[in-house]
């Protein structure tokens, strides 16, 4: 029986497209191994993202959900609105319910810390202290039925607006039992967090 043997170059060429598609698949898995989860609703509303620190001004991005605070301070990136007058501005950090096939702006939720004066007009920032509610508390009064999500929003507020309903950062968390991630957040320092506040929340 004759014996067929392939030109090296071919040999060559055929273990190269085999290397090469080995390597796609490879980086198939890396990526879908590495990706971060998103959210599966978008607020059109969200303004920007919220870094949340601790009181050691460390960056915060998971714990347990009965952490009390699970965040030290939680710091935003916009500012109120133009030509709002900043005088006596004040942020509270608020939780929500995402559900699938409602609109953000339909979502359920409460404040989860008090009103918080804040230094800078352009930084608004909200303390959490131990008296605030804990993600425990909140999924407990608003299960976290769209695969896990909380949405978090800074709203603003001074004496002459009254509370701004439709302008606020945002951070999205995934909570998975008795413990929570964050998914979607900012990338502010979290150095000088304790003086963005001028007196403490509750």
């Amino acid at each position: 029986m004759a014996t067929i043997t392939l030109p090296r170059s071919r040999a060559r060429l055929g273990l190269g497209v085999l290397a090469v598609a080995l390597a796609v698949v490879a980086g198939v898995l890396v990526w879908r191994l590495t990706a971060q989860p998103e959210a599966p609703y978008a607020d059109p509303a969200s303004t920007g993202a919220l870094t949340l620190c601790s009181a050691r001004g460390e960056a915060v991005s998971g714990g347990k959900t009965a952490d009390r605070p699970f965040a030290g301070f939680v710091l935003g990136e916009s500012a109120l609105p133009d030509g709002a007058d900043p005088t006596g501005a004040v942020a509270t950090l608020y939780a929500y319910q995402p559900r699938e096939g409602v609109s953000p702006a339909e979502f359920s939720g409460t404040a989860i810390t008090a009103a918080t004066p804040y230094a800078d007009p352009a930084r608004p920032a909200a303390a959490v202290t131990d008296q605030a509610w804990s993600l425990g508390d909140f999924v407990t009064a608003f299960p976290a039925g769209f695969d896990g999500y909380v949405q978090l929003r800074l709203v603003l507020g001074t004496p002459a607006l009254g509370t701004v309903p439709d302008h606020y950062d945002t951070a999205d968390i995934k909570v998975d039992g008795d413990t929570w991630e964050l998914v979607r957040g900012g990338h502010a320092s979290c150095r000088d967090a304790a003086e963005a506040v001028t007196t403490g929340g509750s």
